[in-house]
């Protein structure tokens, strides 16, 4: 089996997706959740505790029975070395396609 390639663009789709797909099945409080997401990874300043928080936070959302969401961290992400300027790329990316799903939700433009 192939490693599957790593690339920033990749992530950032993940992001989007991610989102859209909070948005898209908790249409009353999607926003609140991408919030509270975005609030949980971007203060993280090392790879080890930002991926940290980033699967506490996915896998409430996806564990919780209040919220049931088919939301998971690729594989390409877990299994990539983050250290120097990928992890801020990384962090940048993921940060980005999330605030770009709730712009495009609320009718703000994604770039």
């Amino acid at each position: 089996m192939e490693k599957e390639k790593f690339t920033i663009d990749k992530v950032y789709s993940w992001a989007y997706a991610t989102a859209s797909t909070i948005l898209e099945k908790r249409k009353e409080d999607g926003t609140e959740l991408i919030r509270r997401l975005v609030f949980a990874i971007r203060g993280e300043e090392t790879p080890g505790r930002f991926l940290d928080k980033l699967a506490t936070t996915l896998i409430e959302y996806r564990t919780n029975r209040a919220y049931e969401l088919p939301v998971s961290i690729p594989k390409f992400l877990t299994t990539t070395s983050l250290i120097g300027d990928i992890f801020h790329y990384v962090r940048a990316a993921i940060l980005a396609g999330l605030l770009d799903a709730m712009a495009s939700r609320q009718g703000g433009k994604a770039t």
